[in-house]
């Protein structure tokens, strides 16, 4: 078990890495910085790779030998990072290759959506492994070492979540030789729908699985770290957004801090859990736009300003894009995201009601 526990550990740890280097990646194809496999935002992401890969190895050889833990629930967990690290292993010297013969590629090539395919795979097999362990534990450390594990383990699957929307919806997949772009109203469409259901649905689930329910900060610790993350991978590696950067925290952590408060304290007095969760997924839905600058702002630019040639310019006017098209895109985003967000707690109540209805079955 204690060596379970470190692999998870390691695996939180490659989480977060790798889809850091991943959204630094994307944006040194921005600012158009020398195109090369061997960078450093692809050692980042590759050493988060490498730390996932010994952990599906750990957990692969305890559960060869030891019959009785592929019985047990967070075997899912290890099993999903034997996939999930073979897929990635394979899409690295296939996105070498790719880069080789294709030179810059867009980002959705077939090698990047491969690769993204095994993060996600990753991401979500440790959220799921280090939920799943830490009922076998009774040492209080250990159990405060694997919540707070789950804060920046739930943040690299929002963010890794949200960068697999990004390959569908941001115009950035037209390369040398492929333009896998989709249509501007799918891409729109796609990050109207998509966005506010994975932030407001993660949002809830942390607040449960690391609070456990009625307790105030886990949630909101989860996305200081999504942000944290995306200052440092996109927004400071391009210096003409940092002027942006106060006011980017002062709108967005008091959003989700009320959103937190709401849930998880008596702020609207003898209101019911199931309404606390709508109003939440409402805020936080309806946040998206903000919480995804910058990446948001091209898909709407892509759309509403088809005439610019932004994709060239796109560092140099990321903000006045971004001031142009905030009216609305404020619209697009903030009501359509809070009935989205609204309705995806109606997806966490049903599960919910699953898993209270299989440990009473289990009981019985």
């Amino acid at each position: 078990m204690d060596l379970l526990f470190v692999a998870l550990i390691m695996a939180a740890t490659g989480s977060l890495i790798q889809i850091g280097g991943t959204s630094w990646d994307v944006t040194s194809h921005l600012l158009q910085r020398p195109e090369s496999f061997f960078t450093p935002s692809h050692t980042l992401l590759y050493s988060g790779v490498g730390l996932l890969t010994i952990a599906a190895v750990i957990g692969g050889i305890m559960l060869l030998a030891n019959k009785d833990l592929r019985t047990k629930s967070y075997a899912t967990a290890f099993k999903l990072f034997m996939i999930g690290s073979g897929i990635a292993l394979v899409a690295g010297p296939a996105d070498f290759w790719w880069h080789q013969t294709f030179g810059v590629d867009g980002l959705l090539s077939p090698t990047h959506l491969t690769l993204a395919t095994g993060i996600l795979i990753n991401s979500v097999a440790v959220v799921l492994g280090l939920a799943r362990i830490i009922v076998h534990f009774s040492s209080r450390p250990k159990k405060l070492m694997i919540k707070g594990a789950l804060i920046p383990a739930f943040a690299a699957m929002w963010l890794t979540l949200i960068w697999y929307v990004h390959l569908f919806a941001l115009p950035l997949s037209n390369g040398q030789h492929f333009n896998f772009n989709l249509d501007p109203i799918a891409e729109t469409l796609i990050a109207i729908v998509a966005l506010p259901l994975i932030g407001s649905t993660v949002f809830i689930a942390a607040s449960k699985t690391i609070g456990g329910g009625g307790k105030f900060g886990a949630a909101s610790a989860v996305v200081i770290v999504l942000i944290g993350i995306n200052v440092f991978s996109s927004i400071v590696p391009s210096y003409r957004a940092v002027s942006f950067l106060p006011w980017y925290a002062l709108i967005v952590y008091p959003t989700v801090i009320m959103a937190d408060l709401i849930l998880n304290t008596t702020l609207l007095g003898k209101s019911s859990q199931k309404s606390k969760m709508i109003i939440t997924g409402a805020i936080i839905g309806s946040a998206v736009c903000l919480i995804d600058f910058p990446w948001i702002n091209l898909t709407f630019t892509h759309l509403l300003l088809p005439t610019h040639t932004f994709i060239a310019d796109l560092v140099a006017y990321t903000i006045p894009y971004f001031l142009i098209t905030l009216p609305i895109t404020s619209i697009m985003t903030i009501i359509p995201g809070a009935i989205i967000g609204a309705m995806s707690t109606s997806i966490f109540s049903l599960y919910n009601r699953k898993q209270v209805q299989r440990q009473n079955t289990a009981q019985l």
